[in-house]
Parts: structure tokens; sequence; C-alpha cells
């Protein structure tokens, strides 16, 4: 009797571990654009953007915010995803995401002495909100 093979996946940030499970298969947004590993996947150190991480499991879809980072596929099967944050779509309050967006960019449209205003720091702000609000409702759509 043979047993499917898994990915053991792990999802690290600053704060600590948000997630730690086997799992049939992961996709990420990389530098490069998306990337699917299966088990048996070739060691691969690659870099992450902001975008998200999906893990199947069985039928179900669980998915997180990546802020950026790095991913280690090793020769054991094990996945470990070092990201500066990560949340599940299940904890995303949508409405709180939406509510920074137009903060920020109000804040970006208002007249400011052009030292004074961190437009790269904004436009972060705002593409990570962004996200997390498309990963939410990926993750409600099931």
């Amino acid at each position: 009797m043979s047993q499917k093979q898994q990915l053991h996946v792990v999802i690290a940030t600053p704060l600590g571990t948000v997630y730690d499970s086997e799992v049939n298969q992961l996709t990420v947004t990389t530098t490069d654009g998306e990337l699917t590993i299966l088990p048996n996947h070739i060691p691969l150190v690659t870099t992450l953007v902001i975008g998200k991480a999906m893990v199947k499991k069985g039928n179900d879809e669980i998915f997180h915010t990546i802020d950026g980072g790095v991913l280690e596929v090793r020769h054991d099967n094990k996945v470990v995803i070092l990201s500066n944050r990560s949340e599940q779509s299940t904890s995303i309050d949508i409405k709180r995401a939406e509510s920074a967006i137009k903060r920020a960019q109000e804040f970006m449209t208002q007249k400011h002495q052009e030292e004074d205003v961190d437009y790269a720091n904004l436009e972060r702000k705002i593409a990570k909100d962004l996200n997390r609000i498309s990963v939410a409702q990926r993750g409600q759509r099931k």
C-alpha cells in the first residue's frame, strides 16, 4: 500500500509561525510570477513579492497573504516561506483594509511639502492592503 506523498509547508514571519501543515500542493507569487510546488519538486530558493500563498489540502484551498520574502524547497519535501508578514484569508477584515487604502489615497492627494511625504511607502501600503482584500475575497469564494 503506497502512501501519497505530501509537502510539509511552514510559513514563518518575524512574529512566529503562522502555518505548519502537510499539504498536497503550494502555489506562491514569486518575482518571476506564480509558482506551483508539488511533492518531489527539485530543491529551490526564490524570492517572493507581495502576493498570495495557496495551500491545497485534499479538496480544501487555504489562502494566505505574503508580504515578500523567500521560499525554500528542500529535498525532503519540506517547503519554508519566510515573509515579513502573512495572514490567513479568513482572518482579514476587508472593511478595515478598504478604509486603510482610502486614508492612504486621500493623504497622497492632499497638498503636502514633497519632502514630508514618503510616496513609495504609501504606494507599498496600498499594494499590501489591495492584496489583503484580494486574498480575503478569494478565500471566501469556496
